[in-house]
């Protein structure tokens, strides 16, 4: 099937998000509560069975993790210098939306399987790049980084998952028809509370912020892919995978972040709109290359 076809419907439905959002045709409180929702709970259930039902592959190792970190501290360094210590666009510049874009992006363009291949990255992403972006601001508040992590649904269902499929726990059936039910409702939530969540930002230093979307959706994705491709040959699934979260847009808690830290944070905005519109264009060419 045609990359662009295949990926439509999901474009579609964020747009549909952001529609709703600007044209208050629904009351804009539906814009929290759906984000509240998916965040805390469609998306932690949806991880949740995954890793239940999935576990982790047997490919998951250090090279398969060094594949997608390496590229990622490695560039951090590099935009801190290019924007001159500004611990918030080296920040926006690797940082992906790893749930609301990625996995709706793989699970369309593969199947659930490769989600296992996923969740290794979730579980350490906000981790390590809130810990980069404490230390470049002079070491302050990584114990918040690491705390936030541990107490994050997201990494928490996933752990949850991972330790009943190792112990063999087997599920009543009534709990995994309701897993299941909200499951499905995760995709098209994720998708819309991206959209809405785009409606109200706004493009600010337009040579800074398409600097910090060159990086992210370009320069990461490529150093992650020559590494697992050419260093560490990991197998086509894996790949894949590490690909496609790096190819994403800037993740929106990069501005949260940098807001709650006191700093001006009308950068990485504009970074998270420009680089979200960009991607329409730029993650059809990566599955291209992948499938190539």
């Amino acid at each position: 099937m045609n990359l662009v076809a295949l990926l439509l419907p999901l474009f579609l439905i964020a747009g549909t998000g952001c529609l709703l959002a600007r044209t208050r045709w629904i009351l804009p409180a539906w814009q929290d509560g759906l984000a509240d929702l998916t965040a805390k709970l469609l998306i932690p259930v949806f991880l949740f069975a995954g890793a239940y039902r999935n576990g982790l592959p047997g490919s998951v190792s250090w090279q398969f993790l060094a594949a997608y970190y390496v590229p990622f501290v490695l560039l951090f360094g590099m935009a801190l210098f290019a924007f001159r210590r500004n611990a918030g666009s080296a920040l926006s510049a690797i940082y992906s939306n790893t749930v609301f874009v990625s996995v709706p992006v793989l699970v369309q363009a593969y199947d659930k399987d490769i989600l296992q291949y996923v969740f290794p990255i979730i579980a350490f992403h906000a981790l390590i790049g809130f810990t980069l972006y404490f230390l470049a601001e002079g070491g302050k508040r990584i114990g918040d980084a690491l705390l936030n992590t541990l107490k994050n649904p997201i990494v928490v269902s996933l752990m949850a998952g991972l330790a009943l499929n190792l112990t063999g726990v087997v599920l009543p059936l009534a709990a995994t028809s309701v897993i299941d039910l909200l499951s499905a409702a995760t995709l098209p939530c994720a998708l819309l509370t991206l959209g809405a969540s785009l409606a109200n930002l706004h493009v600010k230093n337009i040579g800074a912020s398409l600097g910090i979307v060159f990086a992210k959706l370009l320069m990461l994705p490529a150093g992650v892919y020559a590494l697992a491709t050419l260093v560490f040959d990991l197998p086509a699934p894996a790949t894949a995978a590490l690909v496609i979260i790096a190819a994403c847009p800037v993740g929106v808690n990069t501005a949260a972040v940098v807001r709650a830290d006191g700093k001006d944070a009308s950068l990485s905005s504009s970074a998270i709109l420009l680089s979200s519109v960009a991607c329409i264009a730029t993650i059809p060419i990566w599955l291209w290359i992948l499938r190539a």
